[in-house]
């Protein structure tokens, strides 16, 4: 292994987590997680492996977080028995952290607080683990198997990635968030350019902006098909701005840039917002590990005061966690979203993966602030779903109509 690998923060972080390899890029190695996480969709085929193996004790245990957070509460029977089990599994195991429903969406509530800090290495049974890169850790996702394996030896293997630097510069719009700087990244690498990679992602632009809208596009990056993203901005001298820095990188020009949707069929099918405008809109969902933070309900909030939804419009608003909806409700915007006829949810991931909670029938056409939108991926095959930053969301529900912001707010 080199002694010196440079500037990635990414490939340090590998390195001071190795058990067994080499930090060379496109070589399998082997490395102990800070934390291992699952949930209630991709934990019961893990724990069936266990259970079959008929192991004494984990090694992982005083590691491992599992979230009931996707189908709960529980729609169904099945979903139910899943949380069942995982309790059991928990019991049995003395698994460290089982985090039940109404606590939050895992890449919310387990980047709250300082549950995860810079520096640290995650295996996170779930593509959009990348959100805890905002924080400078380096969150990597594992399939079922891999997540059984990690409980079981506190251990997991990985490709080791090679590093993309990603650059935004310049200034975007007033109107802009993270989610818009998201969708551009991810329209300009594609649904495949972040496979095997890295992504290391720095701008002055992100210094500016709060973590809620960091967090959104580290969690976006998963839809690169990237190994992990992660920001540099508490390690002044790693990163893609560092001039030592020798791996490629994607320069993005993002000045003047305006709020920007993804069409249906794919995240990376983004265009300006000002280019679609006048669709008919059925529903508007706020909310996911994407856009569930508190300045999301913050902005929603912002849009709507004074203002109803329309009359043709269902608004369905999902805090992402228990402190996000608490933080909400004592800020008031949680009454400036039902006072204009928005309705709120427990926090949970609702119709974001079609499991329930705003689920689209035939036809039905939705502006969310979710993470994908492929086809039958909230519904209906024939419904639609449109990605979009909270702003458009909300100005949506207004206008009933695909809109800019500045429609509802000149």
């Amino acid at each position: 292994m080199p002694d010196d690998i440079g500037p990635s923060l990414g490939l340090n972080i590998l390195k001071d987590h190795m058990v067994e390899g080499e930090i060379v890029p496109g070589s399998f190695s082997v490395f102990s997680p800070d934390l291992i996480m699952g949930h209630d969709v991709t934990s019961p085929p893990a724990v069936s492996r266990i259970n079959e193996a008929g192991l004494p004790f984990l090694r992982g245990a005083e590691h491992t977080a599992i979230y009931l957070d996707h189908f709960t509460p529980p729609k169904d029977r099945r979903s139910a028995e899943a949380c069942r089990s995982l309790r059991e599994f928990h019991d049995r195991y003395n698994i460290a952290s089982l985090i039940d429903w109404g606590e939050g969406i895992c890449h919310v509530h387990l980047f709250e607080g300082d549950r995860i800090l810079p520096g640290q290495l995650i295996a996170g049974a779930d593509s959009h683990i990348t959100t805890g890169g905002a924080l400078g850790a380096l969150c990597c996702s594992v399939g079922s198997t891999d997540l059984a394996v990690a409980m079981a030896s506190n251990e997991f293997w990985l490709e080791v990635p090679r590093p993309l630097g990603v650059v935004f510069n310049g200034t975007p719009d007033v109107w802009c968030e993270g989610k818009d700087l998201a969708l551009r990244m991810v329209r300009q690498l594609g649904d495949g350019g972040g496979r095997g990679k890295i992504l290391e992602i720095d701008g002055q632009i992100l210094r500016w902006m709060g973590l809620d809208s960091r967090f959104t596009i580290t969690n976006m990056a998963a839809e690169t098909s990237c190994t992990s993203a992660i920001m540099a901005l508490d390690f002044p001298d790693k990163g893609p701005l560092s001039p030592d820095w020798d791996y490629n990188v994607l320069e993005m020009d993002i000045e003047d840039m305006g709020p920007q949707i993804s069409l249906p069929g794919s995240p990376v099918n983004v265009e300006n917002v000002e280019d679609v405008t006048g669709r008919a809109v059925d529903q508007v969902f706020i909310g996911s590990c994407t856009n569930g933070r508190l300045d999301d309900i913050r902005i929603t909030a912002q849009i709507l005061k004074g203002r109803m939804v329309h009359p043709q419009v269902r608004m369905l608003v999902i805090p992402g966690s228990r402190h996000v909806y608490s933080a909400a409700d004592k800020a008031g915007y949680l009454k400036t979203i039902i006072d204009a006829g928005g309705v709120i949810s427990m926090p949970t991931c609702g119709p974001c993966a079609g499991g329930f909670l705003g689920i689209l029938s035939d036809g039905e056409v939705t502006v969310a602030t979710s993470n994908r939108n492929f086809t039958g991926r909230m519904g209906e095959p024939t419904s639609k779903v449109y990605l979009s930053g909270a702003a458009v969301a909300a100005t949506c529900a207004i206008t009933g109509v695909i809109s800019h912001p500045e429609e509802v707010k000149r």
